[in-house]
């Protein structure tokens, strides 16, 4: 696009530049046949000959230096100005600074070698290949297009107060449609696959695990758009997950999507697994996708889209009220795959010890204690040295003295008198529910409730889930909620942007207002930014896509390029005004002027971004929010700019002797 800025200078300027007069002409042809008749010898008579022809170029030349040494300080302006609105892009982190950072850096190298090309290599070409336009007719597309512009701009120009308030009006809609949308941190990248999670009781036994794997196995794989099927039961052959055997993992490998028949999405398929795997009794799913499985699971510790938990000292309350949390969750409409870590299912045997009883057989706890360890775990008695190793001998009990409950009640213990007592009449001995698991984080103990979203924005989702948890569930003191998962992502990626964005706009103030001296022409080309958010608004809503970080960077990359055409066109009213003509007049004249690089620059980039806006194979998730904002937005921002900045420009300059600064 600096290029086609550069170019287009060169050929307004060079078809404004008045042609040789008629008498100019013949003077020329008298000098050209005088000096081909001189008798100069033969080296200085090709000397003069060639001057004569250098000669005749030096005005193209000049003029070409005198365009590029006038547009490389806005060109230059612009670039920079639009480097500086991806700062925001520069400093994401974790996921989306993986997906969002290449683009960032590819686009600012390319900014800048275009810069340095339109700047060097452009110029030297237009002495080459370019002459003035004298006679030479406008394309046909380019007289069409100012044909019909300039009816517009003369009425916009004529009714300056209501173009405005028509503008604000719309920007004021799309604002409000604009926060009904829902909200995501990015839309989900379809993998191809379905990584599906079976959570079954706790101490289920092997062999009727490995039923319902067939269950499992047999329901997914009858579905035609599952191409292969991968199980898993237990935890991995290298023992690095703390899975039991009531874990149940699928990967299925799905079949390209031309292949799918009468199912049109992956939503879709998914819904139809669920409601026959969920007939299978006491199991937990949980459809995700193994990349995003992996991700999910790095991030909170849990396989879960959205995660809640809970944080606290007792393991029943913390059981209760997850429990509690999932039953008010279960209403929130858009919930799918909800379940709540299962602490308790572990069989026990536990002894509560009879301290009077001990007494009264003159024993301590500890010897009561140090007998079940014996008999149960193995305790050291002795140690064996073999060379400079030094090995425990332990002492267990027999297995049939250890394997039932009725063994530990007659596990004799000696008194100090050297009678055997029973277990039993020093112990009540009690059957029970212990814990399976003890999850802690942040030196805490925790408990988590996970869930998915389908059919409806995670936004929306959290804050209503957030809202009905907290009315409906009371967390005693000592114990806290939070709520993560991606929902984490999105909620830090938009407090950072919070920060950078309004950082980033003073930057762009700061390089306009040292480009133009102007504190004035800095706030009039910044007032242009909220319009940019018009178009691509629109097509988020017209499309039913969610605001994401993706749409953010859309945006990003929008409001440097409305900069970029508003500092041109700024640049060019000055230069007309310098010239002599008043503001109207200046305003008309620089805004056709540069009607054809701005709608150039424009076009080029929405072509280029189309396809990736129109685009649903494998990976087009991520790019589409933002190339459609792209799209969208520079159809309203170059209207606006070449509309609305015109007018907001005269309405600067009401004062009769405006003073142009540089």
């Amino acid at each position: 696009d600096a290029a086609v800025v550069m170019v287009e200078a060169f050929l307004v300027r060079m078809a404004l530049t008045p042609p040789p007069s008629a008498a100019e002409l013949k003077n020329r042809a008298d000098a050209a046949e005088a000096l081909e008749a001189s008798e100069h010898p033969g080296s200085e008579h090709v000397e003069h000959r060639i001057d004569f022809q250098q000669r005749a170029s030096v005005e193209k030349r000049t003029l070409l230096a005198n365009i590029a040494e006038s547009m490389g300080r806005p060109i230059i302006f612009s670039k920079v100005i639009v480097v500086t609105a991806f700062l925001p892009i520069f400093t994401f982190q974790r996921v989306e600074k993986r997906i969002f950072s290449p683009m960032a850096f590819t686009l600012t190298f390319a900014l800048l070698g275009s810069l340095l090309l339109s700047l060097t290599l452009v110029p030297v070409l237009a002495s080459f290949f370019m002459k003035p336009r004298i006679g030479v007719k406008e394309p046909r597309a380019a007289v069409w297009l100012e044909a019909k512009f300039r009816p517009i701009l003369d009425w916009v120009l004529r009714h300056g107060k209501e173009t405005l308030w028509v503008a604000i009006g719309v920007l004021c809609v799309s604002l409000f449609i604009g926060s009904r949308l829902g909200t995501e941190f990015l839309p989900e990248l379809d993998e191809g696959n379905i990584w599906l999670t079976v959570t079954m009781p706790v101490g289920i036994s092997l062999e009727q695990a490995k039923l319902i794997e067939q269950d499992v196995r047999h329901i997914v794989l009858s579905y035609p758009q599952v191409s292969q099927v991968v199980s898993q039961l237990g935890r991995p052959d290298d023992g690095t997950d703390p899975k039991g055997s009531n874990n149940l993992e699928i990967y299925a490998d799905l079949k390209p999507r031309s292949q799918w028949g009468n199912i049109h999405d992956k939503d879709e398929l998914v819904s139809q697994m669920y409601s026959r795997l969920a007939a299978i009794p006491g199991i937990d799913l949980n459809f995700s996708q193994y990349i995003k499985d992996n991700v999910e699971e790095a991030l909170s510790g849990v396989k879960g889209e959205l995660v809640v938990k809970i944080f606290g000292p007792d393991l029943t309350t913390l059981q209760e009220k997850a429990n509690a949390v999932e039953r008010v969750m279960r209403a929130v409409p858009g919930v799918a795959d909800l379940g709540v870590d299962q602490q308790f299912g572990q069989p026990q045997v536990k002894f509560i010890i009879d301290r009077a009883a001990v007494a009264r057989y003159g024993l301590n706890v500890s010897d009561v204690n140090d007998a079940l360890e014996t008999a149960v775990g193995g305790r050291a008695v002795t140690q064996f040295l073999d060379g400079d190793r030094v090995f425990d001998v332990r002492l267990r009990y027999d297995k049939t003295a250890r394997d039932s409950r009725t063994a530990l009640e007659h596990l004799a213990v000696n008194s100090p008198d050297g009678h055997a007592i029973p277990l039993a009449s020093l112990a009540r001995v009690v059957t029970m529910e212990g814990a399976s698991r003890i999850s802690r984080e942040a030196n805490e103990r925790r408990i988590a409730i996970k869930c998915s979203v389908r059919g409806r924005d995670e936004g929306s989702f959290v804050t209503e889930a957030q809202a009905k948890v907290a009315a409906a569930v009371t967390m005693p003191p000592g114990y806290h909620i939070t709520w993560g998962g991606q929902f984490e992502n999105q909620r830090r990626a938009t407090a950072r942007l919070e920060v950078i964005v309004p950082a980033s706009i003073v930057l762009i103030f700061i390089l306009l207002f040292s480009a133009f001296g102007s504190v004035k022409y800095a706030t009039l080309i910044l007032s242009i930014l909220p319009f940019a958010l018009i178009g691509g608004i629109l097509v988020l809503w017209m499309r039913g896509i969610n605001l994401s970080v993706s749409a953010a960077v859309g945006f990003i990359a929008l409001f440097g390029i409305s900069v970029q055409n508003g500092v041109l066109l700024v640049t060019e009213f000055n230069r007309f005004r310098a010239e002599g003509h008043d503001v109207p007049t200046a305003v008309r004249l620089g805004t056709i002027d540069r009607l054809r690089p701005v709608v150039m620059t424009a076009l080029m980039a929405a072509f280029g971004l189309l396809p990736a806006a129109l685009s649903h194979g494998i990976g087009a998730e991520t790019t589409r929010p933002f190339a459609s904002v792209i799209v969208g937005g520079l159809v309203t921002s170059t209207i606006l700019t070449l509309l609305l900045l015109p007018v907001l420009y005269i309405r600067f300059h009401e004062e009769p002797h405006a003073e142009i600064p540089g």
